[in-house]
């Protein structure tokens, strides 16, 4: 009797892992399996300034700021995909949340070139060191979005206009992939780049 007990409780189990799986794969916008994770794994805490930004990501320039890679599509050229190169502590949501939510929706043509992640560089006509010493910022579709222009070209790899799509996605709804948009710089914006950082 203890027998049967036992493997019905374990039937029970099985058939209920196979159904929360079933709801996984099939969630709306999840064809692929991919569901957008929003735990504390996946979108940390965002540091605020210089200190905070050492504080989390650990000195500039280091092994920690570009130990994380992420593939994306028209990174050195116009169809040619490669690597950037991230710090570990985003590398869930850039790789996983960001990349998996531009691929599940099959807008990887809103992806223009070049992609760059990590870089032991100051920031261009400066003096102060770049979020990407850290690992902490990527560039995105830059050969349309260089520095100081004021708005967003959102023409992807195949010349469609997708508008504003790569930007909601690296910043997305609250609390969404919390990155902070260089267009939002003051004295001189950065459309292409994206920073996990504030105040910096």
């Amino acid at each position: 009797m203890d027998r049967r007990k036992r493997w019905r409780s374990r039937a029970t189990v099985a058939v209920l892992v196979m159904w929360a799986g079933g709801l996984v794969v099939f969630l709306p916008g999840s064809a692929s399996g991919w569901v957008d994770d929003q735990s504390h794994n996946a979108i940390p805490h965002r540091p605020s300034g210089l200190q905070e930004l050492i504080n989390t990501f650990g000195p500039r320039c280091s092994d920690v700021a570009n130990a994380a890679r992420s593939y994306w599509p028209s990174q050195g050229g116009r169809g040619s995909g490669g690597y950037i190169y991230v710090n570990a502590y985003i590398a869930r949501n850039v790789e996983y949340n960001i990349r998996g939510e531009i691929d599940s929706e099959h807008h990887n043509n809103a992806v223009d070139y070049g992609v760059y992640g990590y870089a032991c560089r100051q920031i261009s006509g400066s003096t102060s060191w770049s979020t990407h010493a850290w690992g902490a910022a990527v560039d995105t579709n830059s050969a349309r979005n260089p520095m100081g222009r004021r708005s967003w070209d959102g023409r992807g790899s195949n010349g469609t206009d997708f508008g504003t799509y790569i930007p909601d996605v690296w910043k997305g709804s609250d609390p969404g992939h919390h990155f902070f948009w260089g267009l939002n710089f003051k004295s001189r914006p950065d459309p292409m780049h994206f920073q996990y950082v504030t105040d910096y």
